[in-house]
């Protein structure tokens, strides 16, 4: 179980990274929630069983990976202050956007992990 969990987290983490070079915020929410989209794990897991009782990669873990991975864009986010990433002025985005994207692709990643109806 420990395995899966830290390939899907490392999927998790491609797919944020495969947008970094995005320097406007909507074109790099598209890619990222594009990229989500289209994660098959069970092709690229062996022996991947989606199951509806719990997550390989919980909520609060899946929502800092994606946070982290989110704001490590240095085209659209500044450091402002030692550990502290915040939406470039230019951007005209807020934190709130920020976690709202958050919460959006926290449930795409959910659905992919549970069990398909």
């Amino acid at each position: 179980m420990m395995a899966v969990n830290l390939i899907i987290e490392g999927i998790i983490q491609d797919c944020i990274v495969r947008a970094r070079n995005e320097d406007n915020w909507n074109d790099y929410k598209m890619v990222i929630m594009m990229n989500i989209h289209f994660i098959d794990l069970e092709k690229k897991i062996e022996n991947y069983k989606p199951c509806n009782r719990y997550l390989y990669v919980p909520k609060p873990r899946m929502i800092d990976i994606l946070y982290q991975n989110i704001v490590s864009n240095n085209n659209i986010f500044e450091e402002l202050f030692k550990g502290g990433k915040y939406p470039r002025k230019k951007q005209n985005i807020t934190n709130t956007d920020v976690w709202g994207f958050v919460e959006i692709c926290m449930h795409m990643l959910v659905n992919k992990q549970q069990l398909k109806k």
